[in-house]
């Protein structure tokens, strides 16, 4: 599995990246085939104290599960991301097993990787992602939801339509399916 460090400002010592690889790159073990493991961080102050923010994006079986965690030592920041990570992989795992072992299904592969492009345009937008999608069932289309640690999630249903799931505030999920 290839792992991933990016450090746009440069302030991560070699040490540090090394920390980051091993101990986030131990996740394959929860997946048929786990591609990649991105890692970004990013040094911020807060009230004069310097916070490293780590995010995660772990690509494999084709879903993608992120995570990020902040705190003022980078090791620890590493540390909370990796118990809440794999907590998170653990318990969905185990959701995915059940699941199509009771349908008699191999896990699905849901869609390709995302490409990410950060830059700064003049209406305000400071990150824009594209993604291929892959028809799926809204089943598939929670579990991605729950996965990608995001409030919302947009696919392509079955029947080749474009739906847009969401977190409710009060619990529970929403879909918005646009008519045309």
């Amino acid at each position: 599995m290839e792992v991933l460090v990016r450090n746009a400002d440069g302030n991560l010592s070699a040490p540090d990246r090394e920390y980051a690889a091993k101990k986030l790159g131990k996740f394959d073990r929860y997946f048929h085939s786990a591609t990649k493991v991105e890692i970004v961080h990013k040094e911020e102050k807060q009230q004069h104290r310097p916070s490293h923010r780590v995010e995660v994006t772990i690509h494999a079986d084709g879903l993608f599960i992120r995570g990020e965690e902040r705190d003022v030592s980078v090791h620890a920041a590493i540390d909370k991301l990796a118990e809440k990570m794999e907590n998170r992989l653990r318990r969905h795992k185990t959701k995915i097993i059940k699941a199509h072992r009771h349908k008699g299904r191999p896990v699905p592969a849901i869609y390709d990787e995302m490409a990410d492009v950060e830059e700064e345009h003049s209406n305000g937008v400071v990150e824009r992602k594209r993604l291929v999608m892959k028809p799926m069932c809204l089943e598939e289309a929670l579990l991605q939801l729950e996965l990608s640690g995001h409030m919302f999630f947009l696919f392509r249903t079955e029947a080749g339509h474009t739906e847009l799931l969401y977190k409710r505030d009060g619990g529970g999920y929403g879909l918005l399916s646009p008519e045309m």
